[in-house]
């Protein structure tokens, strides 16, 4: 009888060392993941007008490069729908940097619409095409 309980204190103990370092390699993943998706976003060069922001990409110059972007203003009645990101689902604050799409008129976060425009090149929204007409 107590060689069988001890088996199970060994085999109790061994399933709990498995699930801790289940557990630890887990918690590890997810914190470089994370440091990783952040030392990218820093990566990006970005530079800060006073009235437009404009963001380049390494590889090439992507669609959001040609579109404006702007602080928020509560009021202005330039952002219309529900004052929301369509991708992230955030309210817009004030004085947050945004870009509304040239042809649908959609709002969205700089850092939302940028990183979609880096592999798309319509709205997210309504598909419709997001590159600025050239000018006449």
């Amino acid at each position: 009888m107590s060689t069988e309980s001890g088996i199970r204190s060994r085999i109790t103990l061994l399933l709990i060392w498995i699930g801790s370092a289940a557990l630890a390699i887990t918690i590890y993943h997810c914190i470089a993941r994370r440091r990783s998706r952040a030392r990218a976003a820093q990566q990006l060069p970005r530079q800060y007008g006073i009235e437009t922001m404009e963001t380049r990409s390494s590889v090439e110059i992507s669609t959001a490069q040609h579109i404006p972007a702007f602080k928020f203003q509560k009021g202005t009645g330039l952002v219309g729908g529900d004052g929301t990101c369509a991708i992230c689902l955030n309210e817009f604050e004030e004085g947050e940097d945004l870009r509304i799409l040239p042809e649908c008129l959609h709002p969205y976060h700089v850092e939302c619409i940028d990183m979609w425009l880096h592999s798309h090149t319509n709205c997210p929204m309504c598909r419709t095409d997001a590159t600025p007409s050239p000018a006449v």
